[in-house]
């Protein structure tokens, strides 16, 4: 079983979400379809503003909290799927791509209520609960925008 610390486990998130967000900057500027681009775009507006602002919290956060040791015994390789997700595999209309978005927002918030469950120390349970509510809502914004988009 590998050990690592909550820190690193913000901070793979928080470059998961950069990834993602550089990959549907690059389709975007691959298509010529408008709804296409803005689709794109706007996800890739979103998943580099979800990165800056975890890595603002990693600086920002109680180091006690931070510091936490994790026991993972898939030597902290986080589900398979995430590796598929950057791609997006088959992203081929708006509906493909609020697809992927959502698989990731899943992926993650499934993540971290299974840390949340799993915390043993003060504190910990609250973090993990608070970041998958926070990707459970965007998730809903991001749904919510996609249908707004699919009407025009």
């Amino acid at each position: 079983m590998a050990l690592r610390q909550v820190k690193d486990l913000l901070q793979w998130v928080a470059d998961f979400h950069a990834t993602l967000g550089a990959q549907y900057d690059k389709l975007s500027a691959q298509h010529s379809d408008e709804r296409m681009k803005m689709a794109l775009g706007f996800l890739a507006q979103r998943e580099e503003r979800m990165q800056r602002s975890l890595a603002q919290f990693i600086d920002d956060a109680q180091s006690s909290v931070l510091n936490v040791w994790l026991q993972d015994s898939q030597n902290f390789v986080h589900p398979k799927l995430l590796e598929r997700i950057p791609q997006c595999v088959g992203c081929n209309d708006p509906q493909d791509i609020l697809a992927n978005s959502l698989t990731a927002h899943r992926t993650l918030s499934d993540m971290y209520r299974l840390r949340a469950e799993l915390s043993q120390v003060p504190g910990e349970q609250e973090l993990f609960e608070d970041l998958a509510r926070h990707q459970e809502a965007e998730a809903r914004l991001q749904a919510r925008d996609f249908g707004r988009l699919a009407m025009y």
